[in-house]
């Protein structure tokens, strides 16, 4: 019998079929949205839920484009000044970037702003600041929706078109990073790769009309103000001892039973090192083949891999290495293998390949510090190495464990996935006696210091004035020498070591400022004189610098408290499988 043969002799039978499959099909939508009778979510505001790509998309993704945006928008005003291409600026090519800046702000606005925007939306309860950032733009699509304020395509394009990001020296568009962002490549677009870039500058530009709707007009009161910078830019002169800690009498050595009570009391404290099993997944541009459009593919490959729930990561790279639209590459290494896994390991003992220098968010770190910091919820080595005995092990893969891409310092692409992470474990008593001696060993020390510290802080403070005091500090072996005049608060101080420069402010002239102890040993001071500057140059720096600072400081604060009432108003709910911030 013909399968058009059944269909017609069982036809009801196969509806039946398909509409069972069809409601299994509903039933199953992990992101609840859309669906009447999923109650699954990996995040869910205000009823509607999220699945693991869906909060990867929104938070990870997003997260990746601002950071692409800072970039290209440092590295473009870097090298208009490197003129000798060394990715590093002199002096002198600093001093001209630092006077074509006076004269071209936006620039710096630009970047402050994309900094403000990553470091909000990565706010909130999640201990992955992705999954805040899912949450957050989620909360303002919610906003954006509730107010009417979604941004026009007309209004999005002039939006990009006058980013400094996308500002070539000759004024006009730099189509080529465009392009990048958004997937385009050999003549062809990306509508979803571009459709979510889209979206994240959107989002940037709906949380900036919420910021001025939120925060205009809000201002400190600007005597009072003004008050407050004088009290943080006085000048204070005075004396100070140092009284090492080798310079008070050393206590008794703790028994056998202290130390065993000491450790018991202790215990969580001493732990196995953290180790955890990573994989490297490498893409090498093809001869001639260019970086950037190696880029491209690789931005493309993050979406599909996202979509996937970070998933079957070998196939993509087989697909997307034979698709001739891509920018040609290779991703087996040396021994043929499509990516290369580490054994488990400590973040000290992370193999050599792991070591790699990278460029991450601004700064210069290695592969292995974003692999043991940065991905949570990586399953147990014995659950991974017993799905990988099985052939399995991609099947416990999720798009958190994945972090990507990097660019090498020779030229190829790097993603990173954590395959498998072992919790510290306690360590008993003998694996962690010496450790625990040397802690009880320190903590009596510190204990006797601060013992005799007090007692000398008390007997200073009692004297007829300042001299006499600090004599007393040098009978008792104390270093006593003079400071100042020296800024405290906003400015940097030279202060002796262990000297807090906060702690000077509201101290009266002629008394003891607030002790201060530590491990090394105790710090005593007292103000003996104070003044405050008075010129035109101060003037200036606290009208356009240091009071739009503190005003800016209390529009962040304003907007932190609105994002925190917003996780009520919009109802937020977590997966049970997110971790939380302590």
């Amino acid at each position: 019998m013909t399968v058009l043969e059944f269909i017609r002799k069982n036809s009801l039978l196969v509806l039946i079929v398909i509409a069972a499959v069809g409601l299994g099909l509903v039933m199953m939508d992990y992101s609840g949205k859309g669906s009447y009778f999923s109650r699954d979510f990996y995040i869910q505001v205000n009823g509607t839920g999220y699945s693991y790509p869906e909060t990867a998309a929104l938070g990870e993704n997003g997260q990746q484009y601002i950071q692409s945006l800072y970039s290209a928008t440092t590295s473009k005003l870097r090298n208009k000044f490197d003129k000798n291409e060394d990715d590093a600026l002199s002096a002198d090519e600093q001093a001209a970037m630092n006077a074509w800046l006076t004269e071209h702000p936006e620039y710096q606005e630009f970047t402050a702003f994309l900094s403000t925007v990553l470091q909000a939306w990565s706010y909130g309860y999640a201990g992955d600041a992705g999954v805040n950032a899912a949450i957050n733009r989620a909360i303002l699509h919610e906003e954006s929706a509730a107010l009417g304020i979604s941004p026009s395509k007309e209004q999005l394009d002039s939006y990009i078109s006058n980013m400094p990001a996308f500002r070539q020296e000759d004024g006009s568009f730099d189509q080529a990073l465009y392009q990048r962002l958004t997937g385009y490549h050999n003549g062809m677009s990306n509508n979803a790769q571009e459709a979510a870039f889209r979206k994240v500058v959107a989002d940037m530009m709906v949380w900036e009309c919420l910021s001025n709707m939120l925060t205009e007009g809000v201002r400190y009161q600007t005597k009072s103000l003004s008050d407050l910078m004088d009290m943080f830019s006085q000048k204070v002169s005075g004396l100070t001892a140092w009284l090492p800690a080798e310079a008070v009498s050393a206590p008794a050595e703790p028994t056998e039973e202290e130390l065993k009570a000491y450790w018991e009391q202790h215990r969580e404290q001493y732990k196995t090192e953290e180790r955890r099993i990573v994989s490297l997944y490498t893409l090498t541009p093809a001869q001639g083949a260019s970086l950037e459009g190696l880029m491209s593919t690789a931005d493309a490959l993050m979406q599909d891999l996202s979509a996937a729930n970070g998933k079957g990561f070998d196939n993509l790279l087989a697909s997307a290495a034979e698709n001739p639209e891509n920018e040609a590459f290779t991703y087996l290494n040396a021994e043929g293998k499509s990516h290369e896994t580490f054994a488990l390991s400590t973040l000290a003992e992370a193999a050599a390949p792991l070591q790699q220098q990278v460029e991450h968010n601004g700064n210069t770190t290695t592969l292995a510090h974003i692999a043991y910091n940065e991905v949570e919820g990586a399953p147990a080595p014995a659950e991974y190495e017993q799905a990988a005995a099985e052939g399995k092990a991609d099947d416990l893969a999720s798009i958190t464990q994945v972090r990507g891409y990097f660019p090498t310092k020779d030229g190829k692409l790097v993603f990173i996935r954590v395959e498998a992470a072992e919790a510290p474990a306690e360590l008993e008593f003998e694996a962690a006696r010496e450790a625990a001696l040397a802690d009880l060993k320190k903590e009596r020390a510190d204990n006797a210091l601060d013992i005799a510290a007090k007692e000398l802080f008390s007997r200073m403070e009692s004297a007829e004035n300042a001299e006499a005091a600090f004599a007393l500090a040098e009978q008792a072996g104390a270093k006593k020498e003079t400071f100042g005049p020296v800024s405290v608060g906003l400015a940097e101080a030279d202060l002796p070591a262990g000297l807090e420069p906060q702690a000077l402010i509201s101290v009266p002239t002629g008394k003891m400022a607030p002790l201060v102890v530590n491990a090394e040993g105790a710090r005593f001071t007292a103000v003996t004189k104070r003044t405050l500057e008075e010129s035109a140059d101060y003037d200036m720096m606290k009208a356009f610098s240091l009071i739009p600072s503190q005003n800016a400081q209390l529009s962040t604060s304003l907007l932190l408290d609105w994002l925190h009432t917003a996780y009520t108003r919009y109802n937020v709910q977590l997966s049970e499988h997110i971790k939380l911030n302590k």
